[in-house]
């Protein structure tokens, strides 16, 4: 009996493991003289003679990738891969970027640094300048109170308030280096507090820390060493010595319990008696370092 069909389905077999080939994986598994029986999108089916396996093109070196893998799934593997390397540099050129912006950053706080450290120099000397002027000064006296009003009018009067004297241009340069620094340590933080924070508790301090240099307690931490001083009487009353020719600043703070709340008061004013023996200059609500448009030279947010 004759079996055409068999004999065709054999003859095709030998045809085509006579044309049989070797595959070996990036992982160095081998395949020999198998035939790729079918390409799906993901891998190779490879028939031998005891078995058939699939074989990922992620197994594979990327010549015989390239060799089998179909025109439009070459297409979505090169657009992925562009893709995923256009991700790529972005996510590097952030990268770089954002330590570019970290050095300079670093960089520009440092500098902050030895400016405030130089201006507190300055400070120092041209207070220790004054101090040794003021001895010898012809002097009037000036005077005032230290008051803050309610929102409901009433007065309240700051007694045991020390009231100290500066010199304008000390101060000056004091202030200029604060106010520098303040701002680089403000943007920073700022920074930080955008960021996702990891708990409540670490963005509320980064946000104390921050308003911090709002604050006139930033700047009056660094006020040492005055003149001269008053402490305010029993009705916020304060008389101090002041040289008759020159500019000057009057610094005092205050705080004030309202119920629960603390207030906290600051304040910073030039003073000049301009050859007078007498002048009147009260400390209120009119000229706290955080009234805005006031003649204090530092402006706070508290």
């Amino acid at each position: 009996m004759k079996y055409p069909g068999t004999v065709l389905v054999i003859l095709f077999l030998f045809a085509s493991f006579a044309l049989a080939d070797d595959f070996k994986t990036v992982n160095g598994k081998e395949y020999k003289n198998v035939e790729v029986g079918r390409v799906e999108p993901d891998g190779l089916v490879l028939w031998s003679k005891s078995s058939i396996v699939k074989v990922y093109f992620s197994e594979l070196p990327k010549e015989v990738v390239d060799k089998w893998l179909p025109p439009e799934q070459k297409e979505r593997i090169a657009a992925e891969e562009k893709r995923i390397a256009a991700e790529k540099a972005a996510e590097e050129k952030r990268v770089q970027e954002q330590k570019i912006a970290e050095r300079e950053r670093a960089e520009k706080e440092k500098n902050a640094e030895a400016d405030l450290n130089q201006s507190r120099v300055k400070f120092q000397a041209a207070e220790q300048r004054a101090s040794q002027a003021y001895q010898t000064a012809p002097k009037g006296a000036l005077s005032g109170q230290v008051f803050v009003s309610s929102r409901g009018g009433e007065n309240f009067k700051l007694g045991a308030v020390q009231v100290a004297l500066f010199a304008r241009g000390a101060v000056d340069f004091l202030v200029a280096g604060l106010k520098t620094y303040a701002d680089i340590k403000i943007q920073e933080l700022t920074r930080s507090t955008n960021a996702p924070p990891e708990t409540t508790t670490e963005q509320r301090e980064m946000l104390d820390n921050r308003d911090s240099y709002y604050s006139g307690s930033f700047y009056f931490s660094f006020l040492q060493s005055p003149i001269q001083t008053a402490e305010t009487d029993a009705d916020g009353k304060f008389v101090i010595p002041v040289p008759k020719t020159g500019a000057f600043v009057v610094a005092a703070e205050a705080k004030r319990s309202v119920g629960r709340d603390t207030e906290h008061y600051y304040w910073l004013q030039p003073v000049s008696l301009e050859g007078q023996q007498q002048l009147t200059q009260n400390l209120s609500n009119n000229n706290l370092t955080s009234t805005t448009g006031s003649s204090s030279l530092i402006h706070t947010q508290d």
